[in-house]
C-alpha cells in the first residue's frame, strides 16, 4: 500500500469538511446582510452620504429570503441548513468509503 493511497481519504475528508465550513460561513454572512440593523460600514456610508442611498440598495438574497422577519429566525434557519449540509457531506463520505472497502 503506497503512502498516497493510505492518506487519500483522510486528506479528501479534511478538504471536504473545510469546504463545507467555508460555505457555511459564507451563508452566515449572507444571512447577516439581510439584517435591518446597519453594520459598521453601512453606518459610515450613512454618515457620509445620508440615508437616501439605502433606498435604492437591493440585496440579491431578498427575493429568496424575504420571508425571514427576525434575526432569531434567520439564525435558526442557518443552523438547520448547516446541520443538513454537514450530515449530507458526512453521509456521502461514509458511503464512498464503505463502497471502496
Amino acid at each position: 500500500m503506497s503512502v498516497t493511497n493510505k492518506y487519500k481519504w483522510p486528506i479528501l475528508s479534511v478538504a471536504v469538511i473545510v469546504s463545507v465550513l467555508m460555505v457555511m460561513i459564507a451563508v452566515g454572512f449572507a444571512i447577516g446582510i439581510l439584517s435591518e440593523d446597519p453594520d459598521g460600514l453601512e453606518r459610515v456610508l450613512i454618515a457620509e452620504n445620508g440615508e437616501s442611498w439605502l433606498e435604492n440598495l437591493a440585496s440579491p438574497w431578498e427575493p429568496i429570503l424575504s420571508w425571514i422577519t427576525s434575526d432569531f429566525g434567520a439564525g435558526i434557519i442557518g443552523i438547520l441548513i448547516s446541520i443538513t449540509v454537514m450530515i449530507s457531506v458526512f453521509y456521502v463520505i461514509i458511503y464512498h468509503k464503505k463502497k471502496n472497502l
